[in-house]
């Protein structure tokens, strides 16, 4: 409920602090005291379009603050807006401020977070209904009609609700998945046959390690067979078989030198200790000739092999051209490769698995979407004859009330006997209230009527009947009694004081008998203050609440038989215990 309300530098308001209570909140005040800047300012707190014209004169912005008490229901629908869970306090307490400025941008602050206005109109919608010469009327959003008539539905039908809403939410993430899949899949199958002509062309390779390095070695080698034949032979000949024309080898030149130093070793140690390196040198020189002799007779050149064995190597250098610069990297594509094609093999399993789960929850859906559909009629058929009855009573005699209650067909959507109708968490139904104010007229939308008063109290009407099943805790009527005489005012405010007892309700008025109905009675009033006009606004009790009452009967000269007129309309409405 709004608890306190403070207005600075609006119209003819310099500075103003008002506090509601609970219950029925009157504000009463002569004509052109200022009573519809307290409404305004208060459709300004709930987003309404505002103008640097409402800005007091020589000051720079305007600026209204409100204080909100939320109750569970509140906090629980505030919640519904994503945007605002961060920004709800502990203490179930709400602050939203908004200034606007004559030269500089409107600001909106909510628990001190700016905010953009149509998140504040989001967050307005949950905490006032506004009925009079303003828009912020929840009976005039065709949308809201639907809650209004399911929340007349008994226990039973607010847990099939509750289940409907749990399935469908189930059934919107599935078909988003699986419509993410599908196309997916439908992505994938159309380069499937290529992906898996890339990974049958690399497995067909039979890739080795590091095998690209050795073939170039060994191509590099048979490319120069040649001179590694001449440089072996000649090397041949010198350490091992010697000059065709006799010329020893270094194999014979050792023999003879350890021939000759056998002869004298015994001579002296150091001599033995030559022939010994002499010997070394002579197996080393032998090891290392047979060496030359067997990789010799191994390198005969083969074009054929050296045909091989390039294009082994052009095959592998198409496919780095193809996939990677380095064999590692054509092992990591293949891989890549081969779990492409595994998830494309995933995908349709998951898309089969959701398919048969989708159904199953479109037939929950559809079983629950037809049993709720049921109850709306029977409570619209209800409803329908207890709204003209109370329109009856507020003066509406000729007026006629129907509910429609029609589904949307919608060809992305669930299908019931042969049809798709659009699905949403309520079900199928589309509801919404139409009214033919006078006999012989068509009825028209709900949100169509748009005659002040008349809107006003048809509003009313509605409210009475919806006010228990209405979540909106504080309702404002302004002028709500325009036009009205007495006996259609004893009617409306006995209406405003059944909406109080389930409401925080804050109603503008020129009827006494709405006023003596208060829980808190406010009278503004006009005051000339050093060439300045100002408002004041004052809470009434006692002698001065039952003075304001005789002047609302009787106007300003007003004498005692309207002050016992108005005293007995205060102690026969309970409102001065003490008999005064």
């Amino acid at each position: 409920m709004l608890f306190c309300l403070k207005i600075k530098n609006f119209a003819l308001i310099d500075e103003l602090n008002v506090e509601f209570e609970d219950g029925l909140n009157v504000i009463t005040g002569e004509t052109g005291a200022g009573k519809s800047i307290i409404i305004e300012s208060l459709d300004v707190i709930l987003g309404s379009p505002a103008n640097s014209n409402l800005i007091k004169g020589n000051t720079d912005f305007l600026e209204v603050e409100a204080l909100f008490n939320l109750d569970f229901l509140t906090i629980k629908k505030l919640k519904e807006i994503e945007e605002i869970n961060d920004i709800l306090s502990e203490n179930q307490q709400l602050v939203i401020r908004r200034q606007v400025h004559r030269t500089k941008k409107n600001k909106c602050w909510v628990n001190n977070h700016l905010v953009t206005l149509s998140l504040l109109q989001k967050i307005g919608y949950f905490l006032m209904d506004l009925h009079g010469q303003h828009s912020h009327q929840t009976l005039l959003n065709a949308e809201s009609h639907i809650d209004f008539v399911d929340n007349l539905g008994d226990r039973s039908f607010f847990q099939k609700k509750e289940q409907l809403n749990k399935y469908f939410f189930q059934w919107q993430s599935k078909t988003k998945l699986m419509n993410q899949l599908l196309q997916n899949r439908n992505e994938n199958l159309s380069k499937k046959d290529y992906l898996s002509f890339q990974l049958q062309e690399i497995d067909g390779a039979k890739l080795k390690e590091r095998e690209d390095q050795q073939l170039e070695d060994k191509i590099n080698i048979i490319h120069h067979t040649v001179k590694i034949k001449e440089i072996m032979e000649m090397a041949t000949v010198a350490l091992y078989e010697g000059g065709a024309e006799g010329e020893p080898s270094l194999r014979d030149i050792l023999n003879r030198l350890i021939g000759h130093f056998n002869s004298i070793s015994n001579l002296d140690k150091k001599i033995n200790n030559i022939k010994d390196q002499l010997t070394e040198i002579q197996f080393k020189v032998e090891d290392t000739s047979d060496q030359i002799i067997e990789y010799k007779d191994r390198i005969d050149f083969d074009a054929q092999q050296l045909q091989e064995l390039e294009d082994r190597l052009n095959l592998i250098n198409h496919l780095k051209q193809k996939y990677g610069s380095k064999l590692t990297d054509i092992y990591h594509y293949r891989d890549t490769l081969q779990s492409q094609l595994s998830s494309i093999e995933v995908d349709q399993k998951k898309i089969e698995k959701l398919k048969v789960e989708k159904e199953e929850d479109e037939k929950m859906l559809v079983e629950l979407s037809l049993e709720l559909s049921n109850k709306r009629r029977i409570i619209a058929e209800k409803l329908e004859k207890e709204i003209i009855r109370e329109l009856n009573e507020l003066s509406m005699k000729n007026c006629n009330f129907i509910i429609l209650i029609h589904q949307n067909e919608d060809q992305t959507s669930v299908k019931i006997k042969d049809k798709l109708f659009k699905m949403t968490p309520r079900g199928i139904d589309r509801i919404e209230f139409f009214i033919s104010p006078n006999a012989g007229e068509k009825e028209k939308p709900l949100a169509d009527i748009i005659s002040g008063g008349e809107v006003s109290r048809i509003m009313l009407g509605l409210k009475s009947i919806l006010s228990k099943a209405d979540q909106i805790p504080t309702m404002i009527f302004d002028e709500i009694d325009s036009g009205v005489g007495a006996r259609l005012g004893e009617v409306i405010a006995n209406k405003l004081s059944k909406i109080s007892q389930n409401h925080q309700v804050i109603a503008v008025t020129h009827l006494p008998q709405i006023a003596c109905r208060a829980s808190q009675h406010l009278y503004i009033s006009k005051l000339a203050y050093q060439k300045k006009t100002r408002i004041q606004l004052k809470k009434l009790t006692g002698d001065e609440q039952l003075d304001e009452i005789a002047r609302m009967l009787d106007g300003e000269q007003y004498g005692s038989i309207s002050l016992e007129h108005a005293r007995e309309m205060l102690y026969g409405k309970g409102v001065f215990k003490d008999g005064k």
